[in-house]
């Protein structure tokens, strides 16, 4: 039996609700981490991020980030924003609401993916996120554990 007869897979469900391909293209919001900051540690299993993206990405901002990761992928016209690398609610409300408005100010963004520690999301950050959903937008808070 095929695996999503089984499952509710992620992809096919969003191509289902939206008629289309959704493709998540990860974003490098410069964050950092309570382990690398030393706040709560030193070190730690999940903070080496160059093995999945570049870092000189943190130099461009977060809409050249999509534009260059949109070219990237030529089976998508819409995209999910991935804030994916380090912990990507990390910061100021503040600063991280415009980080998260300016990838959805991209016409061809749905949604957020935020990757992030269960340690380092406080209800304010809980609350954006909800109003961004509350504005009809897609949002994946993705909880490393």
């Amino acid at each position: 039996m095929q695996l999503q007869k089984l499952i509710n897979m992620f992809g096919r469900d969003l191509q289902r609700r939206y008629g289309e391909k959704i493709h998540k293209l990860t974003l490098h919001g410069g964050f950092n981490c309570p382990n690398r900051d030393g706040t709560l540690g030193r070190g730690g299993t999940f903070c080496n991020v160059a093995s999945f993206a570049d870092e000189a990405m943190q130099r461009q901002s977060i809409a050249e980030q999509l534009n260059t990761q949109a070219g990237k992928v030529n089976r998508a016209k819409r995209y999910l924003a991935y804030f994916q690398a380090y912990t990507s609610t990390y910061g100021e409300v503040q600063m991280l609401d415009r980080l998260y408005q300016e990838a959805l100010q991209q016409a061809e963004i749905v949604g957020l993916c935020v990757g992030t520690r269960p340690d380092c999301v406080p209800d304010s950050v809980l609350d954006l996120l909800a109003g961004y959903h509350a504005q009809g937008y897609e949002v994946w808070l993705e909880l490393g554990l």
